[in-house]
């Protein structure tokens, strides 16, 4: 649920904002979402043009609907996209916010995007940076729902099999640092798209090697977060964690790390509340229960988020509190 996570929802704010502004979008104008979720992105363009979200998961697109957003239940296929577009016209923008990493059947979503997009539009997408998975990011972002992650390099060749191509590139904050590309039929491509490129050329990720450089680098950063809590726990201390995110649930369990280690887990969003965490079966409570009991530390699996949590958990940390950022390397604040 997109709308559960502040920052997510103040990156699509400020995204929609800079889209409606650069695209100059009216009332005549199709703005679509791939993999809409809640409609917290649309639901900031329906007053200024017609917008449709695309969303598989039934539980899900309800409340896009009930933020005043037309949502259709389905996954996006180009046959679907041709629907699609007799349905509503061609779209003017469409948006796939780390929606890529999910998608087995790339060829024929793209082939939809093409199908779809107008001629002057514009297809916006944003996916994990490769490059920061394997340099500053953490090994714990890749899970079983993730199939693919991203270079710009794979990007450009992926494009240019649709009428398609890169006309411009920023790299965001989002998940550590991702890609934000911006995709049309035409148009100049700025330089910002060279620019990344020879980045990425010289990040070596055209290269076996910078790969496997990952893998030992996962291993060491394993073997310090377990054995920094085995630590805390021979000392008697009480160890909690905050946030269950998939990615949390990822180092876990290839941590090794139980109940016997972590009393509980904290997290906001209460459908997760009064379940246990896949695999390594801790129980997860409300936020309130962590601020109230003032645990002595606090591993924090939502580490993405790391300076907004720990801004809003300014007085735990005034109290003594320390938290343990396990990724890309352990640190202890």
């Amino acid at each position: 649920m997109t709308s559960g996570s502040k920052p997510l929802v103040e990156h699509f704010e400020r995204l929609a904002e800079k889209l409606k502004k650069d695209l100059k979008l009216g009332a005549s104008d199709v703005a679509m979402e791939i993999g809409s979720n809640d409609g917290t992105f649309l639901a900031e363009l329906k007053d200024d043009c017609t917008v449709v979200g695309i969303e598989p998961a039934s539980g899900v697109a309800k409340y896009g609907r009930d933020k005043g957003v037309t949502t259709e239940e389905a996954f996006f296929t180009s046959e679907f996209a041709n629907g699609l577009k007799q349905k509503y016209g061609a779209a003017r923008l469409i948006l796939a916010s780390n929606v890529f990493a999910h998608i087995e059947t790339l060829q024929d979503v793209c082939k939809g995007i093409e199908l779809l997009l107008a001629e002057n539009g514009v297809f916006v997408m944003e996916a994990h940076w490769v490059g920061n998975l394997i340099g500053e990011g953490g090994f714990d972002q890749i899970y079983h729902e993730h199939l693919c992650y991203y270079s710009l390099t794979s990007l450009t060749s992926l494009f240019k099999q649709f009428n398609l191509r890169i006309v411009d590139v920023e790299f965001i904050p989002t998940h550590g640092q991702s890609l934000r590309v911006y995709v049309a039929k035409g148009g100049d491509v700025q330089k910002t798209v060279s620019d990344v490129l020879e980045k990425e050329r010289n990040l070596g990720l055209d290269k076996r090697a910078t790969f496997e450089a990952f893998a030992e680098k996962v291993e060491r950063n394993k073997q310090d977060i377990v054995s920094n809590i085995a630590r805390l726990k021979k000392e008697g201390k009480c160890v909690v964690g905050y946030g269950a995110p998939a990615k949390g649930n990822t180092l876990l369990n290839y941590c090794g790390i139980g109940a016997e280690s972590i009393d509980y887990i904290a997290d906001a969003t209460p459908f997760k509340q009064g379940l246990f965490t896949p695999g390594m079966h801790i129980p997860v409570v409300p936020i309130e229960k962590l601020r109230a009991d003032a645990p002595e530390y606090i591993l924090l699996l939502a580490w993405n988020y790391a300076p907004h949590i720990l801004e809003k958990e300014k007085a735990l940390r005034e109290s003594g509190t320390k938290f343990i950022i396990p990724v890309p390397e352990v640190r202890i604040v």
